[in-house]
This record gives C-alpha cells, structure tokens and sequence, in this order.
C-alpha cells in the first residue's frame, strides 16, 4: 500500500525497525484478543475485533493502517491540516477507521477506547507532547486500556565533546565525543500511569578516564509491549547530548549534575548545573 506523506513522514515510514516494533505490538494486541491469523478487512469485515483504537499523532496515517486490519473502530487525530488530509486519503477507502483533524489537548467528550497509539516520542520524551497528551486522554480511557507504547526507559553518559549546543545524533552529525564514564539508567516511566511532567534529578557518575567533562549522552529505549523493544534509531529516539560547564576529571572520581527539564516542554527546558 502507498502512502501520500510529507517528507519528513517519509522518512518515519522508511524506518523499518521502527514500523515492524509497533505493528508486532498492535497484532501482538489484537492476537490476544482473539484474532490469530493476519486479515485484510475487505475480505473478512466480520471478524474484526469489538475495540475502539485512538491513534493520537496518527501522522499519515500508518500505525491507523495496522490497527484497521483487526479492529472495527480505529480514529486517528492530526492536528496539522496538510498532514491529515493526507492520512484522510490514504485511509479513505477503510470503513472501519476515521482521521479527525483535531488537537489531542482540545478533544472532549470521548467514548473511552480499548487501545491507545501514541507516537509523538522523542528522547526523554523531552521534545514532543507524548506525556501532556496522555496525561490529558487519561479520561478516555478504559480501566484496561493498553497503551502502545507502554513503557520508557532513559540511560545517560558522561562525555567529553566539542558540541556547544544541544544535539541530536543523526548519520550527519558532524561533532566529536567520547564516552568518559560508566552509563547510568536514571529514569523509568510507565506511560499507563499519570507522569509529572517536571524532570528534577541529580545524576551521579563514575569516571573512567582522564579527561574533560562536558557534556551528557542520553539515549532513550522504548517498550512497546511486553516483550517489544525498540530503539533508539535515526528516526526514533535518536541519541541526545547536552553540553554542561567544564569539569576537568579523573578516573575514578565521582561527579554530580542536576538535570532538568519539561517532558513536552522542549529542549529549550532543558537545565544542568555540576554539584560541587
């Protein structure tokens, strides 16, 4: 099936890892609930499963697609005009999935569904409106809905770099870095749970070597299911490094940073400071 896109939509599709992660959970999801074989809806509109899916984000519409495939009523919301006219047509011949073009934070007066998709992920859940989103459907969900994804878990690094603004890392990345201690996982969020939005931690490293401390690799590992993991890749969840003051170091010291910020607040939220 082709999909009209955007380009940088085209990119999200082109990510196989990625794509393959989230239709194993949503089949995953639908086998457990009785279908155990793949259907195409326009052979077999009787044995689609009794759920409502929300795709929140829907994007093109791609993730909506999977999900028509086992269940009788899938809704996609986008809040960009040009993005979901373009979910709408690809879509447009599955009677069993709709495309609003709508903004999750403003909807009200939902029927509760069965199954959540949400993929507006970035590393840390930092820079896109995954947790206000959810934080916001909570009350349209049911008391066993399951969420797709599920879970995230953060890991960060110390490193030594010449980055002086905060990047990601893409196969263009043009900066140096070199890990300078030992990696550390500092948060873990169950995204079927209300979140506080608010990061404020401090994080403690052991070094490992001779160096200049200046900076924090944060890398971003996404539960889709159960058993499902994913990431991080070029297009999800790539590799996040922040810049911090200067702290010449030695291996075996042990170093304290206050990291802050906003999920879905930006990088812009994002504040460090050393503990001396």
């Amino acid at each position: 099936m082709k999909f009209k896109t955007t380009s940088y939509h085209s990119h999200l599709i082109k990510d196989t890892e990625r794509l393959s992660a989230f239709y194993e959970a949503i089949s995953d999801y639908a086998i457990k609930n009785g279908i155990n074989e793949y259907r195409l809806i326009k052979d077999d509109n009787d044995n689609l499963i009794n759920k409502v899916v929300y795709d929140l984000g829907c994007g093109s519409g791609i993730l909506s697609y999977f999900a028509s495939l086992y269940f009788n009523s899938v809704v996609g919301f986008e809040k960009n005009h040009r993005i979901a006219k373009y979910a709408s047509e690809n879509l447009e011949s599955f009677d069993n999935t709709l495309i609003l073009e709508a903004d999750v934070l403003e909807l009200e007066g939902l029927e509760k569904g069965n199954l959540i998709i949400c993929e507006m992920l970035d590393t840390a859940l930092i820079d896109e409106e995954e947790v206000p989103v959810l934080n916001h459907f909570r009350e349209y969900m049911e008391e066993d809905c399951t969420l797709i994804p599920k879970a995230v878990n953060n890991f960060a690094e110390p490193i030594s770099t010449d980055i002086n603004n905060i990047s990601w890392e893409d196969p263009d990345s043009n900066f140096n870095y070199e890990i300078i201690g030992d990696k550390i996982r500092y948060s873990e969020i169950n995204l079927e749970e209300y979140i506080d939005e608010e990061f404020n931690q401090i994080l403690e490293f052991k070094i490992n070597k001779n160096s200049i401390f200046n900076g924090i690799k944060i890398t971003t590992v996404t539960f889709l299911g159960d058993n499902i993991v994913c990431g991080p890749t070029p297009m999800f969840n790539p590799p996040l490094f922040i810049p911090t003051e200067k702290l010449d170091v030695k291996s075996g010291d042990t170093i304290k940073i206050r990291l802050k910020y906003i999920m879905g607040g930006g990088i812009e939220s994002i504040e460090t400071k050393i503990i001396r």
